[in-house]
């Protein structure tokens, strides 16, 4: 009996020191750019949360409104941009990939990344579908940064904003610039 139990507690251990894979995939700059719609850097003016009831009637979403610029048009911006989950302990509904509290509040400015979606429920809307699509920018021993996300990430370490800006700006060209090619 002894034995068996050893052999349990033994598999038990081996079982979790299995590595995990996580569940959000950490996207490049060029991966990024190419499947989002948009890139801005804007500050955090405003937030809500609604609950839209399809497709899921469980589900809350959270519109940030935001103003700053486009930094693929180089165009002044001022809109809402939406991710799903909420913040709000009242709302009951957050998930794993959303954008982190710390990203998201109020006044901060941020470097994010979205999708357009035409068909969104309520009408259409940008959408930041993980954490991996927002960055937020810090002042940093006198100059603003944006702060860094890990190896594979966008921006995998922390940058200087206006390298931040001219990579993303960059990027966007390549990737339009593929397109012309294709």
């Amino acid at each position: 009996m002894r034995k068996f139990l050893y052999g349990a507690a033994l598999s038990g251990a081996v079982l979790l020191a299995l590595p995990c894979a996580a569940a959000i995939k950490a996207l490049t700059l060029d991966e990024l750019t190419a499947i989002t719609h948009e890139t801005l850097l804007v500050r955090i003016t405003g937030s809500t949360t609604f609950a839209p009831g399809v497709p899921d009637a469980e589900a809350v979403w959270t519109r940030l409104s935001v103003e700053g610029e486009s930094l693929r048009s180089g165009q002044p911006f001022s809109g809402s941009v939406t991710f799903l989950g909420s913040h709000d302990p009242a709302d009951h509904f957050g998930t794993s990939e959303m954008p982190t509290l710390q990203d998201t509040r109020l006044g901060n400015r941020v470097l994010l990344f979205a999708e357009r979606l035409p068909d969104f429920p309520g009408g259409p809307a940008l959408v930041a579908h993980n954490l991996s699509y927002v960055y937020r920018a810090e002042d940093g021993f006198g100059t603003p940064v944006v702060l860094g996300k890990g190896e594979g990430a966008a921006f995998p370490v922390n940058v200087k904003l206006s390298e931040a800006r001219a990579l993303a700006h960059a990027a966007h060209l390549a990737v339009q610039s593929a397109a012309a090619g294709k």
